[in-house]
């Protein structure tokens, strides 16, 4: 292919477009990445405090079923 060959024009068509095309991408996973990783992290930070007070909360719970069935005995 020669600069005056007229089959050039969409090869340079094509090049711009897939340059255009992989920019946006690039733009666009860099984005969701860090919604996602923004989304996890909260989700992350804000599910483990309950995780850990559920599973305190119920060990609390069975020692004092515990104590109530003891005493009651």
């Amino acid at each position: 292919i020669t600069l005056t060959d007229p089959n050039i024009y969409p090869h340079i068509h094509l090049s711009i477009y897939s340059g255009v095309i992989s920019i946006y991408l690039s733009i666009y996973l860099s984005i969701y990445l860090s919604i996602y990783l923004s989304i996890y992290l909260s989700i992350y930070l804000s599910i483990y405090p309950h995780i850990y007070l559920s599973i305190y909360l119920s060990i609390h719970t069975i020692i004092c079923l515990y104590l109530v069935v003891y005493y009651t005995d």
